[in-house]
């Protein structure tokens, strides 16, 4: 699911991070639930096709 590490502009030395097509996140769907440290969020696809994060 991850693909190449990308880098990333900021003040200090050049960080690599790894990418993930959203697509692959949401599996066709549009809402997924995603568990960080005992919190629940919501992540979805809006209409206009941009991602809002929820808790």
């Amino acid at each position: 699911m991850l693909q190449n590490a990308v880098a990333v502009p900021s003040a200090g030395p050049a960080l690599s991070l790894p990418v993930v097509e959203s697509a692959g996140l949401m599996a066709g769907g549009r809402e997924i639930v995603i568990q960080h440290a005992g919190q629940s969020y919501r992540l979805r696809v809006t209409r206009a096709n941009k991602l809002i994060l929820t808790k």
